[in-house]
């Protein structure tokens, strides 16, 4: 055989490989998104009526039968599964400025009978029986986490600062944790609090850190933190500055025991993007947006972490931290795994789809109604409930038990 006739074959049959690959790919994603749409959805079991949209919920990881929601408006409302006329307990936010008003987060202790709320400028800990404030901590951040041990409170903003709460009625700063590979974390103890916004009333500590780790930290903006559910992992999602000065989505993950910065994952890296461009997976051009990265989460089983974006998802299994699944193209706005680690559940603008972890396969499909539908999802503790919310202002339960069992 001639050199041209060989290099027409190799040519030939590498085509061929290709064109099979995609086919199979598309066949598979095509073949999910037909299970879906033939499945009858399951309806919910409970409807509430938050008053505004929703933004957060919370289970109590301590009672599964207790569920809070907030959003818009100053309000946050604790329920009881089992009782949708009338929440339990009403926490009221008397504030003369709308931005102290926007909820950007809520959490039970796990260990303890109280309940977290946040704003962007304050951190509230309320009693969880009697909605007595306990304490009151002024801090900027986008968002925040309680630790699954119960003994941190994370807050992220430029930086991602754990707080100590075995006290809940004192507060107090613990470290920054490094926002550079090799960097240390900086203990917080002993720093004094200013008050940088005399108008707003706030306070915040003074970070006596040196300044290259300022100018670090200044090249970063988190949007959504999680720990993981054994204690040894938290990470932080966001933008953070390339080397052209360009914000691009971002996910850093430190490990608790040493408070070192474990890994760095680039959502937008090249070398793994532009392969999927050829091929035809993701569009030929994407410009992302500043809230790009929606949520993430890591599994209960620390088997997996999730991270759902405006283009898609991805999967990662721990602890090697390498991409276990992906779905392209598609704007996620939640997800949550099961207790169990054997489920996932996917909100997107069709609606709530529960997944298979192990076989990447649709096994459920849940009703949502209301205006808007839902765009914020929570397993409950014990696994056998799936709570929605939205921009509609309710909150909906459904018996996600049967599925859970097979």
């Amino acid at each position: 055989m001639s050199f041209l006739k060989k290099t027409l074959f190799i040519f030939t049959v590498f085509i061929t490989i290709g064109l099979l690959g995609f086919s199979t790919w598309h066949q598979w994603s095509d073949n999910q998104t037909t299970t879906l749409e033939r499945m009858r959805p399951i309806a919910p079991v409970a409807t509430f009526s938050h008053g505004g949209s929703i933004r957060h919920i919370a289970y109590d990881p301590k009672n599964p039968e207790i569920i809070a929601t907030a959003g818009g408006g100053n309000f946050v409302k604790v329920w009881h599964r089992n009782k949708p006329d009338s929440p339990q307990l009403s926490l009221e936010f008397q504030r003369d400025d709308a931005e102290f008003t926007n909820m950007i987060g809520i959490g039970f202790s796990p260990t303890e009978n109280w309940i977290a709320t946040k704003t962007f400028w304050t951190l509230e800990i309320w009693d969880s029986t009697s909605g007595s404030k306990i304490s009151t901590l002024h801090i900027a951040s986008s968002d925040f986490a309680i630790s699954p041990l119960g003994n941190n409170i994370a807050t992220d903003n430029v930086n991602l600062t754990l707080w100590d709460v075995n006290a809940p009625k004192n507060i107090r700063g613990k470290i920054l944790l490094p926002p550079k590979m090799g960097w240390h974390s900086i203990s917080l103890d002993g720093l004094e609090r200013i008050d940088p916004y005399p108008e707003r009333n706030i306070d915040i500590l003074r970070h006596n850190i040196p300044t290259d780790y300022s100018n670090e930290c200044m090249s970063h903006r988190y949007r959504a933190i999680d720990f993981s559910h054994d204690g040894n992992w938290i990470a932080a999602a966001g933008e953070m500055l390339d080397e052209n000065r360009n914000w691009r989505p971002h996910v850093k993950i430190w490990t608790l025991q040493k408070q070192q910065l474990y890994e760095i994952i680039d959502r937008d890296d090249p070398e793994i993007q532009e392969p999927k461009r050829k091929e035809g997976k993701v569009p030929a051009e994407r410009s992302s947006t500043s809230k790009d990265i929606r949520s993430i989460d890591f599994s209960p089983d620390n088997r997996f972490f999730g991270l759902a974006a405006n283009n898609g998802l991805t999967i990662w299994s721990l602890p090697e931290w390498q991409i276990y699944h992906e779905v392209l193209d598609r704007r996620i706005s939640d997800i949550a795994f099961s207790p169990d680690g054997k489920m996932l559940a996917v909100c997107d603008v069709k609606g709530i789809a529960l997944w298979s972890v192990d076989t990447l396969t649709p096994v459920a499909l849940l009703a949502t109604g209301g205006f808007l539908g839902s765009s914020v999802i929570e397993f409950s503790p014990d696994g056998r409930t799936l709570a929605g919310g939205g921009y509609g202002g309710l909150l909906q339960i459904w018996d996600v038990s049967k599925i859970h069992e097979n």
